[in-house]
């Protein structure tokens, strides 16, 4: 069937202005058209990419057999749908919703394929993030219970060694092993504030404060407890909104990442400090949209292993090594911003090393 001129010219004009990115490309898979929506997504421009394979976009997600079985569909006749991993230009991956159709020639036989791609990021991010916070909250019920059974046993032992302790001859070795016995009790006591912290147990007593009043006077402390090797730099935005918070909380939960973010830096380079107020664009999917400040810690470290991301605030959860640390301070940070009615993330930047940024909700 013939289309009509100013029908055809019509469907260019919608392919050209529609969010979803849309090509063409011969039976052989060489491209021939893109839109301009393909040209934002992917960085590459029509120039650079017809005339081109359309393997031009692999990430190198996918198995062999993955592009094996879509070229069989297509190659067949038949419609294929599914989500492919691909790679930008510049390097970063991202998921799309694919269809890809086949047009026969006279003989029957595919003579070109339409590819209609839906970048799908935002849907996997959201899907990421809910599976993570059910995770967290099972692992925070967990933590509660352990914790409070966990923490009365230690109250009976502190307790009970205390009064041994007077009984004893100073000196002696039974002596010398119920301090020791105490000693251990009492850290063992603190870890467990530290998973109560996550487990939200422990109330905060919150105040009406803008982020750069605590950091302030974090300033010296900080300097003093990363060594003259680390830099910090500070990005404090003026005119930060409040913000509801307990500010003794948030200073131990920076004070936390500092401390992570000067071990992956080996204990020389520069962790950068900054707040600003974030706007619409600058908010993750996952929360709500409103008026929120921002709080970032990043650092010029090797950056967080993709297979660790996922896991990086469970508790016990390190990719220190052993006898190192004992996996409780990112959880307790976590902890501490969801007392707190924030969000924190975590990622790697592009141009290396890692970033923990932490959402609060502005009072305005």
């Amino acid at each position: 069937m013939q289309i009509p001129a100013e029908v055809a010219a019509l469907l260019l004009d919608s392919i050209e202005q529609t969010s979803e990115t849309f090509f063409v490309t011969s039976a052989d898979g060489i491209i021939l058209y893109v839109n301009p929506a393909f040209e934002e997504l992917t960085g590459y421009t029509r120039e650079e990419v017809i005339g081109k394979k359309a393997g031009i976009l692999k990430s190198g997600e996918h198995s062999p057999e993955f592009y094996r079985e879509l070229w069989d569909t297509v190659l067949a006749g038949r419609r294929w749908s599914g989500r492919i991993v691909n790679r930008r230009k510049d390097g970063i991956l991202y998921t799309e919703e694919v269809r890809i159709s086949p047009v026969s020639g006279p003989d029957g036989k595919p003579r070109y394929f339409l590819a209609l791609r839906h970048d799908i990021a935002r849907e996997t991010q959201l899907e990421s993030q809910l599976n993570q916070s059910q995770k967290m909250e099972s692992l925070g019920l967990l933590a509660g219970q352990i914790s409070h059974d966990f923490n009365n046993l230690l109250t009976i032992i502190i307790g009970s060694m205390e009064l041994i302790g007077e009984e004893l001859d100073p000196g002696s070795t039974g002596a010398r092993l119920a301090v020791e016995i105490l000693r251990s009790s009492k850290e063992s006591a603190n870890l467990i504030k530290q998973l109560m912290v996550f487990a939200r147990k422990q109330e905060p007593c919150a105040v009406l404060t803008t982020l750069n009043e605590p950091l302030a006077e974090l300033k010296v402390l900080m300097d003093s407890l990363l060594g003259k090797s680390v830099t910090v730099s500070y990005s404090l935005a003026a005119g930060l909104d409040r913000v509801k918070i307990e500010p003794e909380n948030f200073k131990q939960a920076v004070m936390n990442l500092a401390v992570n973010a000067r071990d992956a830096v080996g204990g020389s380079g520069v962790i950068s400090i900054k707040t600003y107020n974030a706007g619409p664009e600058e908010l993750p999917p996952s929360l709500r949209r409103g008026a929120y400040v921002a709080f970032e810690i990043s650092d010029t470290g090797p950056g967080i292993p993709p297979e660790a991301l996922p896991r990086i605030f469970e508790p016990f959860f390190t990719t220190k090594a052993k006898g190192k640390g004992t996996g409780l301070g990112l959880s307790t940070v976590y902890g501490i911003v969801n007392q707190n009615g924030g969000q924190i993330l975590a990622a790697n930047r592009p141009e290396g090393g890692a970033v923990f940024t932490i959402y609060f909700p502005a009072v305005i």
